[in-house]
Parts: C-alpha cells; structure tokens; sequence
C-alpha cells in the first residue's frame, strides 16, 4: 500500500497526537490542526490523500469544513473525507454524509477500524487517481489528435486547390467518412488549353489514407500543367508512392484528360470503379474499366500503363467515382451498388448541374441514419469548348526579350521514353522564355512535335481517325510503331531574339520522315465538316503565329511568333507564300 499524507482535524490535542503516532506507525505522513479554519488553509496550501475531521469544533465545525474542502477538491480532485463524531445518532451521521463524508467513524476511535478505512480509502485513491492519469492522457490525445487533423485538413485545402478545381467543366461531390477524407479530387488546365482530372483513393480512410495523397497532389499538378501524357504521369505518380508510403499503402487512382481543340478524352484507370462516359440524356456510352494496377503496388521496372483514347461530342460527360459510393450501405446492410447508380443517370431527362446534388440526395435516401464506412466521392468532367480558356495572346511589351538558341536532335530511343512537349518547354522556359509566351508554345509544339513524330517518323495516317471509332485503331498503331521503332529522328531548333523594333521566337522542327503533299494547306481548312478530327493542329498554330513556313519535302516546318515593338499584321497568305504549291496534301 503506498503511503499517503493524512489530514487529521480535532480541538482535542491529546486526540490528535494518538492518531498522529497511529498513523505514523501505518507508514504514512500526518499533518495535525486544532479547527476547521486552519483546515481549509493547510489544505489550500499542501496536497493531502485523505482528510479525517472531528464533527464538533470551536469556530469552523467539521460539517463546514468537509463542505468547504469540498469546494476546494473541484480545483484540485477528489480525495476522501473521514468524519469523526463522539455523537452516533443517525441524524448526525445523516448530516455529515449530506456535507460531503465519505464515511463515518465514531468516538472513541476504534483504531483497528480506523486501519481499515485508511487501507480501504488508500486502494479507492489509487484507482481514483488511477483514473484521473488515464483521462489527462485521453485528453492529452485527444488534443494532439486534433490539431493533427487540424494540420491536416489545412494541408488537404492547399493540396486540392480548390481554385483549380472549381473550374466551369467540373462539377464534384466528396463526403468523407471522417474528418479528413482519404478520397482526392484534382482538377489542372494545362497551359496549351487540356484540361486534367484525376480521383484518388488511397488505402483505408481518414488521416492515415490523406497522408499517402500527399506527395501525389503535387506531382500531378506539376506535370498535367506542362502537358505530359497521363502515362508518364502514371509512372510518376507510382515512384512517388513506391517512394513515399508503406508497402501496405497504395492508391487507386483514376486521370483524365480531355483536349477541346479535337474533342478528344484520354483516361487512364489504375483501381477504380469503371468511368462512365454519358450523353445528354445519362445513357451509358462507354466504361473506361480499370486496367492497369493501382499506384504502389509494383515498382518502376515491372510498371506497365494502358490508357484509352476516343473521339467525344460536345453533349458528353465522363463521370469518375470511388468504390466507397457504391459500397455504402442501408440499414439492411444492402450495398447501393452500380446498378442503382446507373438507375438514376438513366432516369434523368438530361444532364443539368444539379446532377451531382440529385446522386448526392438519393445516396442519403439509400443510407437514411447510417454513416458511409469509406469516404465517398465523385467527379463529373464537361467535354465543352464553351468554357475553355483560349491560348494567351502575345502581349506588347516595351521590354526586350534575352536572346538563347536551344537545338537537340531525338533519336529513336529517346522518341520512345520522353514526353517531347513538356520536356522542350521546360527548357525553354529555363532558358528564359516569358510567361506570357510559354502556353502558346506550348500549344505550337503540341502540333508541330506530334506532326512529326506521328506522321514524319512514324508513318501514320491521319485519315483514319475521319470518324470517331478511328482514333482508338490510331492510337493503337501509334503504340505499336512507337515500340517497334529503332531508328529516326526529330530535330528541334528554337531561337528567341530580342530588338527594339520587336522580339521574336522561332520554332523550327524537322523530322526524317519522307514529308507531304502541301498544296491544301493554300485552302482554309473546311471548318463546316463537323466530323473531321485531323488537319485542325495546323490551322490552330496558323492562327496563333504571325508567319508560318515548310520546306520541301514537307518534313521541316518553321514558326515564328512577335511581339512588342510595332504591330504585327498576322496574315494567312504570309503562310501560304511560304509553301511551295507544287506540292499536295496534309498528313
């Protein structure tokens, strides 16, 4: 029994030594005082495990006392209070119990019943106070697992960036099963005008799952806003985790991109529910089912990536969602299911902006009282040009610009393995390139580059992709050229002159293909043929520069951009003299 300090209270001197020499003799300390006033001031001053207060005193009585120390032990916690009466009718012992005893020992004092009591209240203390550690350690918890939910919801805000993701194409519902969700929805439009999306769903929920996204946001920002390709980031995206998390921590993740200059959606499915692309009146017009694994599980050299391409109308949705929407479950444990989900997209008469708030209601009808076991989430991309942020114009500017010349030569295995556009772009915007010429370089590299490397060195034919169900076949041969390629070349030569009179950016990009037919381009490409989806990349980088040039055979092209100084006239036959009609069609 550990020792305890004891506050023995009683007039009686001769009393108080007796019981002093007992308890002494128990193995504890005792601190004796004459009345209940000196009491109240010992026990305001020192820290006492059990107080014993004689009933009758001078001045301050020991039932004004017990209520007084009672007053005090709200601040400091309970401790017992023993009174001792020489008075044992049970009105007395009544009126101490009411004032706030524990117990009650009457005079003369029976000290082996005293022993007792002490020994009692001792073990009582213990867990009393056994009790009183445990709840400062769950508040000690409880607050440090606060402001770690606290940090992390506040990382989450920034990670997501809501100002990317509020954008006019994109509508999302997230409803996380705790505090902080374990589900990430990103939205980033990339600077040549592509618009990325992607939904995360990381192993688990709450802090544990957030905490794995974290090194993904960012990445995905970083590489969707240069334009790479959703398997490059893929790829990204698994070291990051592989780098980052536990072996038992990987995410499934979904990406999307959708190009309004060709209407055209690429979606890449690592893990996740199968994406639903829905026409106008929620019919189901292609699953994008998952089928590549989710990110982490396998590292860099055993990590393989399939992404699916299509054509898609201007009335089309993609919808992206997590396993925890249709895994919530009723009151009979009944799973709400795709089934139910496809249900209601085929029930709406057409896809308005409260879709998302219709699922949201009907999710809650299926559910009633119950909570969502996983954090629930979903995303509906608009495939519309209506919203979509034209390339920056070049802007006047009486600064000139730093002159740098950048020139490298691809071969075959580097065509391969970089993602040509962001790379070049990042090293001209090292090299000094201004901002605000850098997405409309990046949009004349996107057609120049991929001219060149899918027509020029690759060999393919753009007519194929003349309807819709072509460009799956398209891209298909593409991966499979691209693979099987062993030698060609691209050259890229990009020089940026500053002049007071007008600075200007040169872009030349020549490949070791056999060329084309270039007469059609002296015609304005035929903008009434609604499902022509090739020869618009030219007509575009023909609009954004101010002089536009081939040579023969067809394999070289040559842009230039101006801006500031005097203003520049752009002139569509400035880039018809500079073809060669002789020659005959575009790829």
């Amino acid at each position: 029994m550990p020792s305890l300090r004891i506050l023995s209270v009683d007039d009686d001197a001769a009393l108080g030594m007796m019981l002093k020499a007992f308890i002494r003799s128990l193995g504890h300390h005792c601190t004796v005082v004459g009345d209940g006033e000196q009491a109240v001031q010992r026990y305001q001053q020192e820290h006492f495990d059990l107080v014993l207060v004689d009933q009758l005193m001078p001045g301050m009585d020991g039932i004004s006392a017990t209520i007084a120390i009672r007053e005090l032990q709200k601040q400091t916690g309970w401790r017992p209070i023993i009174m001792l009466s020489g008075m044992d009718e049970t009105d007395d012992q009544v009126a101490s119990l009411n004032a706030g005893c524990d117990d009650f020992i009457a005079k003369p004092v029976n000290f082996g019943i005293l022993a007792a009591k002490i020994a009692s209240f001792s073990r009582i203390s213990a867990l009393q106070e056994q009790v009183a550690e445990q709840n400062r350690q769950l508040r000690h918890y409880h607050h440090a697992e606060a402001e770690e939910r606290r940090i992390s919801s506040f990382l989450m805000e920034r990670l997501v960036r809501r100002d990317l993701l509020d954008q006019p194409q994109v509508r999302y519902l997230l409803q996380p099963a705790s505090e902080v969700s374990g589900d990430l929805l990103l939205a980033c439009p990339a600077s040549n005008g592509d618009l990325y999306v992607m939904l995360a769903d990381a192993t688990g929920h709450g802090l544990p799952a957030a905490l794995t996204l974290i090194p993904l946001s960012q990445t995905f920002y970083a590489m969707a806003s240069k334009g790479f390709n959703l398997d490059s980031i893929a790829r990204e995206l698994n070291l990051r985790n592989r780098a980052y998390s536990p072996v038992d921590r990987f995410v499934a993740a979904l990406m999307a991109v959708y190009r309004p200059r060709e209407n055209v959606l690429s979606v890449w499915n690592g893990g996740v529910p199968a994406a639903l692309l829905l026409d106008e009146q929620g019919q189901i017009v292609r699953r994008f089912k998952s089928l590549n694994l989710p990110l982490g599980i396998v590292g860099d050299e055993e990590f393989e990536s399939e992404c699916e391409t299509i054509a898609v109308r201007q009335d089309q949705r993609l919808l992206l969602y997590s396993d925890g929407l249709i895994e919530a479950e009723n009151a009979a444990g009944e799973l709400f299911g795709p089934t139910r989900l496809e249900h209601y997209l085929q029930e709406q008469e057409s896809l308005t902006p409260n879709l998302l708030a219709g699922l949201q209601q009907v999710l809650q009808e299926h559910m009633g009282e119950r909570r969502p076991h996983d954090d629930l989430s979903c995303l509906l991309l608009e495939c519309s040009t209506e919203n979509v942020q034209p390339a920056h114009q070049q802007q006047a500017s009486a600064e000139i610009a730093e002159d740098w010349h950048l020139q490298l030569t691809l071969s075959a295995p580097q065509l391969q393995r970089l993602d040509l556009v962001p790379m070049v772009g990042s090293m001209c915007n090292t090299l000094g390139l201004e901002a605000e010429r850098q997405g409309v370089l990046a949009l004349i590299l996107n057609e120049l580059l991929s001219n060149a490397l899918d027509h020029g060195v690759l060999g393919l034919d753009s007519s194929i992709k003349n309807h819709p169900e072509g460009f799956e076949l398209y891209f298909e041969s593409r991966y499979e050229r691209l693979s099987a390629l062993h030698e060609g070349e691209i050259h890229i030569d990009i020089r940026q002159q500053g002049h007071p009179q007008g600075n200007s950016l040169q872009v030349r990009v020549t490949d070791s293909g056999k060329g084309f037919d270039m007469s059609q381009l002296l015609s304005p490409v035929d903008q009434s043929h609604a499902a022509r989806y090739h020869g618009r990349g030219l007509e575009l980088v023909r609009n954004l520069c101010q002089h536009l040039e081939f040579h023969p055979p067809g394999n070289s092209v040559k842009a230039e951009l101006r801006w500031g100084g005097c203003p520049q006239t752009k002139s569509g036959s400035s880039v018809a003299a500079a073809i060669n009609p002789s020659q005959a069609s575009i790829p």
